[in-house]
């Protein structure tokens, strides 16, 4: 697994498509590095445009779990590309996988439950959390992977005529077909507005309320039901990884699961360099369609990571779409090609140019195979972060988490160390948001990233 409750490729079938893009990694490297320097920010001091908005909004640190669920959609095909090939039966290959699937599962869930219970003080454990990220990224995944095992053989070149529970096969396959490709996130989404819109919450203090609150939310109402106040995040009415939220978050899953597929479907579109940059036009007007109609929805269901309103879905379903296509076209449209590329270390012809033209030629091209050779390190860091970023994930919340419990005295006044340290030795130097930025940086910089170069060189990928 390569995000939080991403899949790798695994197996011949997949290999292929994992080799030849880069992207894949590059792309969950750079939420890993997000992830970081977002969950690395001293919340005392920190800008608010890296903290998550309070109600409705949207910041920077509210991209950071839509583009694991993005990404996590995308390698379900990626790592289960069998079920797209012809020769493979439908029953028995998606039969295969479900060991695989359900083991993962539980897998995250419980890896999600050790991090809330982390570390283990009785005060944490009376105030369990039963749900969050990685919970949800568990259940999405589920859900995702459940949709595609059962649908992916529908857009499959047909076999030929068989018949499904009295039905052609024909009609079956283009109903199976509109729900994957269409139907599964409209109906999620037309639950959750119907359920949202019609329910009235009978707390004191809600019954008048008409508007779309998050305290007097369904969200607020399911989640204290079933374990009460004291188990949902800070002791608040509501949740922001409850379940009323979850049917919308995985609308993000799956708009990463029909990328997916195209890349699995389309292989020798991303074999070349035009290929590649046919998809991320396709992907940037995509991504930009999404975020227009996300933001033209705002105004009457307002955008929110707490609600994980539709209107959020969409924007970040827009954002992720768009920089993948980035991070794409970088990586494997020859936007970024490696430094020891033939295009950039040939020096032209002498025969081709004037002397003169063709020396000034080849000290533009040695310049610029310098520039890429400084950064080739940047796009390997990238990539050897993509690689084990559920590992990277889980680290840096353990880190985080120890040192904001162990005490530390500043100035007379208790704190902790982690946010004793950034006070005292960055802020007084710089404006405090800045000292956070430059304290989560430092973070980045100094210790995961030698760390993943670490794990990368020695090939070790650590996944569940």
């Amino acid at each position: 697994m390569t995000v939080p409750g991403v899949p790798v490729a695994e197996g011949p079938t997949a290999g292929p498509v994992r080799r030849r893009l880069k992207a894949l990694d590059a792309f969950r490297g750079t939420l890993v590095v997000l992830r970081i320097l977002i969950g690395s920010q001293v919340a005392e001091i920190a800008a608010p445009a890296l903290l998550h908005a309070k109600g409705f909004g949207l910041t920077v640190a509210d991209l950071v779990a839509p583009g694991f669920l993005f990404i996590l959609g995308m390698a379900v095909p990626v790592s289960m590309s069998a079920l797209l090939r012809p020769s493979d039966p439908r029953g028995p290959g998606g039969r295969r996988f479900l060991p695989r699937i359900v083991r993962r599962t539980v897998l995250l869930y419980a890896i999600g439950m050790f991090l809330n219970a982390f570390p283990f003080l009785r005060e944490v454990l009376e105030h369990l959390r039963f749900v969050g990220v990685l919970q949800r990224l568990a259940v999405v995944y589920l859900a995702v992977s459940l949709l595609y095992v059962t649908c992916a053989w529908s857009v499959r070149p047909a076999a030929g005529p068989e018949v499904i529970g009295g039905a052609h096969r024909p009609v079956v396959r283009v109903l199976a077909r509109g729900f994957l490709l269409g139907g599964f996130p409209v109906v999620c989404v037309a639950v959750w507005i119907v359920a949202t819109y019609t329910f009235h919450n009978p707390w004191s203090g809600c019954a008048d309320v008409r508007a779309l609150t998050p305290d007097c939310s369904l969200e607020a109402y399911v989640d204290t039901g079933l374990w009460g106040v004291e188990h949902n995040f800070d002791g608040g009415r509501f949740d922001p990884e409850g379940l009323v939220s979850t049917l919308v978050a995985v609308v993000n899953c799956w708009a990463g699961l029909v990328v997916g597929m195209d890349i699995v479907r389309n292989k020798r579109r991303y074999d070349t360099v035009g290929g590649v940059r046919g998809r991320v036009s396709l992907l940037t007007v995509v991504g930009v369609a999404c975020v227009g109609a996300g933001l033209a929805l705002g105004p009457v269901i307002p955008i929110g990571k707490q609600l994980w309103t539709p209107s959020y879905a969409l924007v970040t379903i827009g954002i992720m779409t768009a920089g993948f296509g980035l991070v794409l076209l970088a990586f494997d449209g020859g936007l970024w090609p490696s430094p020891d590329s033939p295009h950039t270390s040939a020096a032209p012809a002498a025969s081709a140019a004037p002397a003169a033209s063709a020396a000034s030629a080849a000290s533009a091209a040695r310049s610029t195979a310098a520039v890429r050779r400084g950064l080739a390190p940047v796009g390997d860091t990238l990539v050897a972060l993509g690689r084990n970023p559920l590992f990277f994930y889980v680290l840096s919340e353990l880190v985080t988490d120890t040192l904001d419990y162990l005490p530390l005295r500043y100035h007379g006044e208790e704190g902790t160390v982690w946010s004793v340290l950034p006070e005292a030795g960055l802020a007084p130097w710089m404006p405090a948001p800045l000292a956070s930025v430059v304290w989560a940086v430092l973070w980045l910089l100094l210790f995961y990233v030698p760390l993943a170069r670490l794990l990368s060189s020695r090939g070790w990928y650590l996944r569940v």
